[in-house]
């Protein structure tokens, strides 16, 4: 059987169930990645490449990496740039393929992208969804999806002691050759997509060796040597309780962030990392509890949005919460973005996540705090910021954090920060600004 694989956010070897299947089934595999317009393209509230040029150069070189694995194992990815539904069913046709097999996503833009392959594929090519981005398989939730609680308290204490976190799938140690004579076209370079996608520049700008964010690259290859190295090298989940809200250096938090949000590291095989952290140091450590909560955290957004739908990314709340009222400022908000409030934590943290693509996460609920509570700007356009420029962003995280802060998520309570508090609490010496200051 020939099937073709539609990569998305799971850019990795291990832990995959879309291509363990199809190592498994398949004759003849054709691995395809589509740059996507709708996902690279202008996001509706500023305008901009939804894609920056920081999360783009990750992309790159993530998707280098995994062509290289690829190669190992006999096989190849072939690269185009459309959208999928115009593309892949002309590929399947012209391979001959009986299936397209692809990991399903959670988010409703992503969703759509699904029923208009299914729609264009049409009845003889069936598309198969695999589940590769959460930690709990959907299957193994001890409650039903459509009773997820609207109240990550009431999740946790509904899941945690009841889950069952699958062990990670091992690598598959070789894949089916590709469809006889293709020759899969190049991955292309940032200035091409973007040329290709009419848009502008998506280079990405010079490493800041101020940033908090290891040189590591993007990749499966560079993901499993960082969760190595911070896991089992240098011991630092223990610490990690005490660590967490720090906001200078590579050390304070694990960043595993960019490699889970494009699926080069999956949650259950840093899961596995805990367990045998666990394991090795006696009882569970608070840093090891807190990690683990996390990636409970993260599978909560995605099931939240997979739960409600369009309503995740809506003006009003998920329980009908109005939002405060906004004086909505393209003038105000561009200060806010480059990092020229006037507010010294504010701005040193703006002016990382321009530099970097990067901030912590102490770092990210202040300014949107402040953009929301202080300057009285939409949150949307804080959230769209955040997709342009984050190197880790993920969809469900990102939207699911700033719908919270503006108080229309799962919390009726004020969300708002004491941004000045927090400045003396977590900046006491004001190092951070220093760091940031220009």
């Amino acid at each position: 059987m020939t099937v073709l694989y539609w990569l998305r956010n799971d850019l990795r070897l291990h832990d995959n169930e879309a291509l363990t299947a199809a190592a498994a089934a398949a004759t003849t595999l054709l691995p395809v990645y589509c740059f996507d317009p709708v996902q690279l393209g202008a996001d509706a509230y500023l305008g901009l490449p939804r894609t920056g040029p920081h999360r783009m150069a990750f992309l790159l070189e993530t998707l280098a990496d995994l062509q290289q694995r690829y190669a190992a194992l006999g096989s190849g990815i072939h690269f185009v740039v459309g959208r999928p539904e115009d593309v892949l069913p002309a590929l399947a046709r012209q391979v001959g393929a009986q299936a397209v097999y692809a990991s399903t996503e959670h988010t409703t833009e992503e969703d759509e992208a699904e029923d208009a392959l299914v729609t264009a594929l049409g009845p003889q090519v069936p598309l198969r969804r695999f589940e590769t981005l959460t930690l709990l398989h959907p299957n193994d939730l001890p409650i039903p999806l459509r009773n997820l609680p609207y109240s990550f308290s009431k999740f946790r204490f509904d899941v945690f002691s009841k889950m069952s976190v699958r062990p990670p799938l091992p690598a598959p140690r070789r894949l089916p050759t590709l469809p006889e004579g293709f020759a899969p076209a190049p991955l292309p370079t940032a200035g091409l997509i973007a040329a290709k996608l009419g848009q502008p520049s998506l280079i990405r700008i010079r490493p800041d060796r101020r940033s908090a964010l290891p040189a590591l690259g993007g990749g499966e290859t560079a993901g499993l040597a960082r969760l190595h190295n911070y896991a089992v090298e240098r011991h630092l989940i223990g610490r990690y309780d005490d660590t967490r809200n720090q906001m200078l250096g590579e050390a304070f938090s694990t960043k595993f962030s960019p490699w889970l949000a494009n699926g080069s590291l999956s949650a259950r095989q840093i899961w596995a990392a805990i367990d045998d952290y666990d394991a090795t140091h006696g009882a569970r450590s608070k840093g090891a509890m807190q990690l683990r909560l996390e990636l409970l955290w993260r599978d909560y957004f995605r099931l939240l949005a997979y739960r409600t739908g369009p309503d995740f990314f809506r003006w009003r709340g998920l329980r009908e919460q109005l939002p405060k009222p906004t004086r909505p400022d393209r003038a105000v908000f561009e200060d806010w973005a480059a990092g020229r409030t006037g507010n010294a934590f504010v701005d040193a943290n703006m002016r990382e996540l321009e530099a970097t693509g990067f901030m912590s996460n102490r770092g990210r609920q202040n300014v949107a705090s402040y953009l929301i509570h202080d300057l009285h700007q939409d949150w949307r356009w804080g959230a769209a910021w955040f997709e342009h420029q984050l190197i880790d962003h993920d969809a469900a995280s990102n939207w699911g954090n700033w719908k919270y802060i503006a108080g229309t998520g799962t919390d009726v309570r004020d969300t708002a920060f004491d941004v000045a508090q927090q400045a003396r609490r977590y900046d006491p010496q004001q190092r951070y600004v220093r760091t940031w200051s220009q």
